[in-house]
C-alpha cells in the first residue's frame, strides 16, 4: 500500500472519528438537558456524570497532559471540570465540556475551510496526460512520467498537464487559476501554454517544454507550501508566547488562590471558582489559531491575484512598505520599441524617403528593420547595387546608384558625414547629407498607465524608476506614467546602491524587476517581486513571484496585506480585551465558569471567522 492510499485511509478514519464524536456530543447534550429539567435534585449528579463520561476523550487527554507538564487547552478545561465537580458545581462542569466541544466542532469547520482555500491553490496539478506515442496512438499516462520533447493531446475541457508549445490547433484558454485573470485568451500554433490552464474549445497537439517537476503548477504548489511554513514575526511571537503564557497562567491560577486561602481573604469555594474562571478565560487559543488562519487567507487571496509570496513573513513587510522602485524594460514597458516619428530635413518628399528606407531595411534581420517595414505599408521595389550591415553602426547601401546610410552617429562619422545637433536618433543620409532622422520610443504596457494613482491610494508615497537606459528615454517613460523620481544609466550594482540609500530612511522598500539582471536588487530590497510568467520562477532571489507580469495587480496585493495585518491586530486586541473583561467579571462574582469558556471558544470562533474575510 503506497503513502497516498494510507493517507486516504487516515482521512477516512478521521472522518469516522469526528462523526462518532458528534453523535456522542448530541447524546450527552440530550442527557444534560433531561437531567437538568426532569431528574430529582439528589440524583442529578448521576446524569451530569454521564454527560461528562460521553466526552471523556477531553478529560483523558487533559489528565495525560498534566502528567507530561504539557499545558494545552484541554489541560485547562480538564482542571476546570474536575474542580467544578469537587465543588459540587455539576451543571457548571458539564457546561464547560459542552461549550468547549461545541467550540471545537465549529473551529474545526472554520479552520478546515481556511486550509481548503490554501490547498485549492496547491491542487492545480493535472496528474494525467494524453501522450502521443511514436506510432500515433494515444496513451493516458501520469504527467510526471512525460519528458521534455514528447507530444501530448489536450482535449476541450481538460486541464493542461505540463508547460508546452502548441504544434497543431487553435483554441481558447482559461488561465484564471494561474494568473487570476478572468478573461480567456486565444492560442494558436507556436504559442506557449501554461500547465494548470484549461483548454476550453478545441483539441490541441502540443510539445512538452518543461517536465512535471518544473512546470508552472508544480512551482506554484511548492511556493504555496513554502509560504504557509515560512512564518512572520507576529506568528513566531504568538507561537513562543503561547508556550510561555499558558504555564504562567496555570501557575498564577494556583499560587494566588493558595495565598488567598492561607491569609483567609475569602472562602475556599469562592477562591477556587474565581481561579477556574481566570484559568479558562485566559487560554490563548484564539490567538494561536486565528493569526495563522489570517495569514493563510492573505496568502491565498494574493495567489488569486497572481502574486505568490514565499512566506507569510513577507505579508508584514508588504503591508508596511512606503517606497516602491521599478525596473523599466519589461516591467513598466513591454520591452519592445515602436516607431515614434520620421522627420525630413532635406528636399525630398517623405514618401520618397520612406521608399528608400524600406528597400534598405527589408534585407536586414535587425528588430529595428522590422519596425520600419511595419511603418511603411506599401513601397516600390528599388534597385540595390550594394548593401552592407555593420553591427553596432547601421547599414551602408548603394540604392538606385546613390550612396546611402542608415544608423547611429557612428555610421555618419565612419563615412565622413556631418552629424546634426539632434542626438539619440536614427539618421538616414544620402550622398553624404542627412536628409531624415527617425525617433523610436519604448512601448508602455497599457495597464500600467494608471499604476501610480493606484499605488498612492494604498499608501505608497514614493514611486521610483531605476533603469540602465539613457536619461531622455527614461524621463519620457516616467512623465507618461507620472513617475517623477527617475534614475537612468544605472548598472545593476548602482541600482543596488540606490535601494540601499532608500532603506536608510527606515522605510520598507519594494523592488519590481525581471529577476535576471536585477537579482542583486531583488535580494537587497525589503520585498522583491520577480516578473515570472513563462519564466523559471522557482528561484531563491525574490520574495514573491508575479505570475501575470501585470504590475497593476500589485496595489491590490498591498491592499490585501494591509487588510490581513489589520485583522491580525484586531484579533489580538479583541481576544485580550474580552478575556480581561470576563476575568474582571469573574472576580466580581458576576461571570460563571461557562462564561469563561465562551470567552475562550466563542472568541476563537469570532476571530477565526474574522480572519476568513480576507479571502473576499
Amino acid at each position: 500500500m503506497n503513502d497516498k492510499d494510507k493517507c486516504c485511509f487516515r482521512h477516512n478514519d478521521d472522518d469516522i472519528l469526528k462523526r462518532k464524536e458528534k453523535i456522542f456530543y448530541i447524546i450527552s447534550l440530550f442527557i444534560f438537558v433531561i437531567t437538568l429539567v426532569f431528574v430529582p435534585e439528589k440524583y442529578k449528579w448521576i446524569g451530569f456524570l454521564f454527560t461528562i463520561l460521553l466526552s471523556c476523550d477531553i478529560i483523558v487527554d487533559g489528565i495525560k497532559n498534566i502528567f507530561k507538564f504539557n499545558f494545552e487547552e484541554s489541560t485547562l478545561m480538564t482542571i476546570a471540570v474536575i474542580a467544578a465537580f469537587i465543588l459540587g458545581e455539576y451543571p457548571e462542569g458539564c457546561l464547560v465540556i459542552l461549550l468547549y466541544k461545541l467550540g471545537e466542532f465549529i473551529e474545526d469547520k472554520i479552520v478546515q475551510k481556511s486550509q481548503n482555500n490554501v490547498e485549492d491553490i496547491a491542487k492545480i496539478k493535472e496528474e494525467i496526460a494524453n501522450l502521443i506515442k511514436d506510432d500515433g496512438s494515444i496513451e493516458t499516462v501520469k504527467s510526471e512520467k512525460i519528458t521534455v520533447g514528447q507530444k501530448i493531446m489536450i482535449k476541450p475541457g481538460e486541464k493542461i498537464p505540463l508547460d508546452c508549445k502548441i504544434l497543431e490547433g487553435t483554441s481558447n484558454i482559461d488561465e484564471s487559476i494561474i494568473t487570476g485573470e478572468s478573461k480567456t485568451i486565444s492560442v494558436k500554433k507556436g504559442d506557449n501554454i501554461l500547465s494548470g490552464s484549461i483548454n476550453l474549445t478545441n483539441m490541441l497537439i502540443a510539445e512538452v517544454k518543461k517536465d512535471y517537476k518544473h512546470s508552472m503548477t508544480s512551482q506554484i504548489a511548492d511556493l504555496v507550501q513554502e509560504a504557509t511554513s515560512n512564518k512572520g514575526k507576529t506568528e513566531k511571537f504568538i507561537t513562543k508566547f503561547s508556550k510561555i503564557y499558558t504555564p504562567t497562567i496555570l501557575l498564577i491560577a494556583i499560587v494566588i488562590p493558595v495565598i488567598l486561602i492561607i491569609f483567609n481573604v475569602m472562602p475556599i469555594k469562592e477562591v477556587v471558582e474565581k481561579s477556574l474562571i481566570f484559568l479558562v478565560a485566559s487560554c490563548p487559543c484564539s490567538l494561536v489559531i486565528s493569526i495563522p488562519v489570517a495569514m493563510f487567507a492573505g496568502v491565498g487571496a494574493m495567489a488569486k491575484k497572481g502574486l505568490l509570496l514565499k512566506g507569510t513573513k513577507y505579508m508584514e513587510v508588504l503591508s508596511n512598505a512606503k517606497v516602491i522602485a521599478f525596473d523599466k524594460t519589461g516591467t513598466l514597458t513591454t520591452g519592445k520599441m515602436i516607431l515614434d516619428k520620421i522627420e525630413i530635413i532635406g528636399n525630398l518628399e517623405k514618401k520618397e524617403v520612406l521608399q528608400y528606407i524600406a528597400n534598405i531595411e527589408k534585407a536586414s534581420n535587425h528588430p529595428i528593420a522590422k519596425l520600419f517595414l511595419e511603418y511603411v505599408d506599401n513601397f516600390e521595389n528599388l534597385e540595390i547595387n550594394k548593401l552592407e550591415e555593420i553591427p553596432g553602426y547601421g547599414i551602408y547601401a548603394i540604392i538606385e546608384g546613390k550612396e546611402a546610410v542608415i544608423g547611429n552617429e557612428k555610421i555618419l562619422k565612419k563615412y565622413n558625414i556631418d552629424v546634426p545637433k539632434i542626438k539619440d536618433v536614427i539618421y538616414f543620409a544620402m550622398e553624404k547629407k542627412v536628409i531624415a532622422y527617425i525617433t523610436l520610443k519604448e512601448e508602455i504596457k497599457k495597464e500600467n498607465e494608471t499604476i501610480v494613482p493606484k499605488l498612492k491610494k494604498v499608501g505608497i508615497n514614493r514611486i521610483i524608476m531605476l533603469t540602465g537606459d539613457n536619461e531622455k528615454e527614461a524621463k519620457n517613460i516616467g512623465e507618461k506614467l507620472g513617475i517623477s523620481e527617475v534614475y537612468s544609466k544605472l548598472l545593476p550594482n548602482e541600482k543596488q546602491e540606490k535601494i540601499l540609500s532608500f532603506k536608510l530612511n527606515k522605510e520598507k522598500v519594494i523592488f519590481v524587476g525581471d529577476g535576471i539582471n536585477d537579482s542583486p536588487v531583488l535580494a537587497t530590497a525589503d520585498f522583491g517581486i520577480s516578473m515570472g510568467k513563462g519564466a523559471e520562477i522557482a528561484n531563491t532571489i525574490s520574495d514573491s513571484i508575479l505570475l501575470t507580469n501585470e504590475i497593476n495587480k500589485i496595489p491590490d496585493c498591498i491592499k490585501i496585506a494591509k487588510k490581513t495585518m489589520n485583522i491580525v491586530k484586531f484579533n489580538i486586541f479583541f481576544s485580550i480585551f474580552i478575556k480581561l473583561v470576563v476575568i474582571i467579571l469573574g472576580f466580581m462574582q458576576i461571570a460563571p465558569i461557562w462564561m469563561a469558556v465562551l470567552a475562550d471558544t466563542g472568541v476563537t470562533m469570532i476571530t477565526v471567522a474574522n480572519s476568513l474575510r480576507i479571502k473576499q
